[in-house]
């Protein structure tokens, strides 16, 4: 049967999953959080090798971003969503952290993005007093086309 006055979908994910005794990887301010797995996409591309997401239409965007934060004593870490692997394009109201022993953090946003814009999730800030950094073991990036 065909459907007419239908919408393409557009949509992408990156993840990344490894067991609580598998690898976990440290927090380091001035990065990209590292996705091992491109999940379902359509009209977007989620590149593992870039840690990022390319929109390829114009629109408002449904973006949720999370990570699974392994904390010790006084660590903190502070994350949000930007277009720039520099940090230096986050985009508005992105911004969310992770503070205590071991917890899952995250953030879900609407935000306006342009044909060819690259969203990650950055890592703005780490407090580690003892030098050992707080560090990751799952993490999930989504978008999806709200209307364009």
């Amino acid at each position: 049967m065909r459907t007419k006055n239908v919408k393409p979908f557009t949509y992408g994910s990156l993840y990344k999953q490894d067991l609580p005794d598998g690898k976990m990887t440290p927090l380091t301010a001035g990065n990209l959080i590292e996705f091992t797995i491109a999940g379902p996409y359509q009209n977007t591309w989620p590149d593992i090798s870039a840690n990022s997401i390319t929109v390829y239409k114009s629109g408002v965007y449904q973006i949720t971003a999370d990570v699974s934060v392994l904390l010790e004593e006084e660590q903190s870490a502070v994350f949000n969503l930007n277009r720039l692997a520099d940090g230096s394009d986050p985009l508005v109201g992105s911004t969310f952290d992770a503070k205590g022993i071991s917890i899952v953090t995250g953030i879900n946003i609407q935000a306006y993005l342009y044909a060819g814009d690259a969203i990650g999730i950055f890592i703005v800030d780490t407090y580690a007093p003892r030098g050992k950094l707080p560090r990751y073991n799952r993490a999930a990036l989504t978008v999806h086309l709200l209307e364009y």
